[in-house]
């Protein structure tokens, strides 16, 4: 009988002090660190330059919080760090958003001179919910697309497609890109 009084009166302290300890919980994204981080390293070209800081691209999430706040706090790292930031909306199913990512990761130099210096803001439109050609207060038709942001995260009002180029290969893209991201 004692035994018994023993094993509930145990069962209840225990119970009792794990609903009064903290919970250990998972951390969650926060603004200030977005869930995927890339960055570049500088590389020298062909002709010896070796004055390149490359370029830094993160992807965003909704769960990381309020679009207008992580693009501001996003910006301002840019800027801080001698960056440009730039949004580019894309998705995995997009063709030339494929060709862009294959060829930025294969290290090619005409890509990778054309962003030199940029910090790519990635937003999936399927995860961001792209409705009539609009994401919260972007508008585009087509994607890729990439919006130039001053350093409160604003629009400057300056955007380019992948409809500025012909066919998806580099010779193509880092011309128009390298003109765009750097005011040629």
């Amino acid at each position: 009988m004692y035994q018994r009084i023993f094993l509930i009166t145990m069962t209840l302290f225990i119970l009792a002090c794990s609903a009064l300890l903290p919970q250990k919980t998972e951390p969650t994204a926060s603004l200030s660190a977005p869930t995927e981080v890339r960055q570049t390293e500088a590389i020298p070209t062909a002709t010896g330059n070796s004055g390149l800081i490359g370029y830094k691209e993160v992807r965003l999430h909704p769960q990381d919080g309020v679009l207008e706040e992580i693009l501001a706090i996003e910006a301002a790292k840019a800027i801080s760090s001698g960056f440009m930031p730039v949004v580019e909306f894309d998705a995995d199913w997009c063709p030339p958003c494929i060709a862009i990512q294959k060829y930025l990761n294969a290290k090619n130099e005409l890509m990778l001179n054309a962003y030199d210096g940029t910090y790519i803001i990635k937003l999936d439109v399927d995860e961001w919910g792209w409705d009539n050609g609009r994401v919260e207060n972007f508008f585009f038709e087509a994607i890729p697309v990439y919006f130039k942001l001053d350093g409160q995260g604003q629009q400057t009002g300056e955007v380019i497609d992948g409809g500025a180029w012909n066919e998806d290969i580099p010779v193509n893209i880092a011309p128009v890109m390298d003109a765009f991201f750097h005011a040629r």
